[in-house]
């Protein structure tokens, strides 16, 4: 045990600390809960998204495939050229018990083939098929990528105040309440000491 005063000022300051101690821990527990509310309420979205996500893109890759085999490389890179597009995420900020967690939000919506750049005539149905399965499947992506940036946030802060709540419900509180019980020790020995002590000024007296 580190050196320490045994008076009572020192009980009293380290019972202080016990409290702010406890106070520290009740709240960093409040925060855990709301961090991991705020996880598992997005856990399942972001999984069902995933999935979703997964699935639109094995379709799209099988048009793709068909699209090079019948049409071509070229067709389908004159395509892209005429379908490229600019999409605008928008990202707001807000906190939970002191956490930054970043929201994106997007407009972003599938366009029909007359709003993809390219006419029917210059590309054929596959084409057409390709370029509607990996927009749809990018809508998807805008949804999940933020999703999943969002629990990795979550979970690291979530890591790292159970560290701390750890900290101070194994590490700091014992050692305080150790402490306190030591100097709470002496402190009794002293007064007992000093009762006898009176007690043989007395019967020397009398």
């Amino acid at each position: 045990m580190e050196q320490i005063s045994p008076t009572r000022s020192e009980l009293l300051s380290r019972r202080a600390q016990i409290r702010l101690a406890r106070q520290g821990a009740d709240l960093l527990r409040g925060k855990r809960e709301a961090l991991v509310r705020e996880f598992l309420s997005e856990l399942q979205r972001f999984a069902d998204t995933r999935e979703a996500l997964a699935k639109e893109l094995g379709r799209a890759r099988q048009s793709l495939m068909r699209a090079l085999a019948v049409d071509g490389p070229e067709s389908l890179a004159s395509a892209g050229l005429a379908s490229v597009r600019t999409i605008e995420l928008q990202t707001t900020q807000r906190s939970i018990w002191g956490t930054k967690i970043v929201e994106v939000a997007t407009d972003y919506v599938p366009r029909t083939s007359e709003e993809r750049g390219f006419s029917a005539a210059g590309a054929s149905a596959r084409i057409d098929e390709t370029a509607e399965r990996f927009e749809a499947a990018l809508e998807l992506l805008l949804r999940a990528a933020p999703l999943d940036r969002k629990l990795a946030r979550l979970a690291e802060e979530i890591r790292r105040t159970s560290r701390r709540v750890n900290a101070l419900e194994q590490r700091m509180l014992p050692s305080l309440e150790e402490q306190v019980q030591y100097i709470r020790g002496v402190l009794d020995q002293r007064e007992r000491e000093d009762v006898l002590r009176l007690k043989h000024l007395k019967r020397m007296r009398s």
